[in-house]
């Protein structure tokens, strides 16, 4: 019969010995994995340029109830999407694919097909 590594026995008793993590219940929209949103990187002054034009053009919304502003959640139906101002999409095509929403006067861009929050732009960026 083969013996068991000690170091592997140690392993397995930390591992049983771990204590367990319990998070509090969340709403579904803090549940959102933001690993699976849309990547998307702009730098500073393409964030401040996106939030600036953006803020001029779209209306400020309150957020949904229960709903909370992040990348990832899911965007509530209700909340009206407008495509990219052309004139952003010129200075940054990367940009073409999202739409844009002000709430909470948050600049959100949102993934069109699946309203998933890509990315959150607030006036101090």
């Amino acid at each position: 019969m083969r013996r068991s590594p000690p170091i592997l026995m140690l392993a397995a008793g930390l591992a049983l010995a771990t204590p367990t993590i319990v998070t509090a219940q969340t709403t579904p929209q803090d549940t959102q994995d933001p690993g699976a949103a849309p990547r998307v990187r702009f730098t500073d002054a393409q964030r401040h340029t996106i939030y600036q034009s953006v803020s001029r053009t779209q209306k400020n919304h309150a957020a949904p109830t229960g709903f909370r502003v992040s990348v990832g959640a899911t965007l509530p139906a209700g909340v009206d999407l407008a495509p990219m101002p052309d004139t952003l999409v010129t200075l940054m095509p990367e940009a073409k694919p999202f739409s844009v929403a002000m709430i909470e006067r948050q600049v959100v861009l949102v993934e069109p097909e699946s309203r998933r929050v890509a990315l959150v732009i607030t006036s101090e960026e």
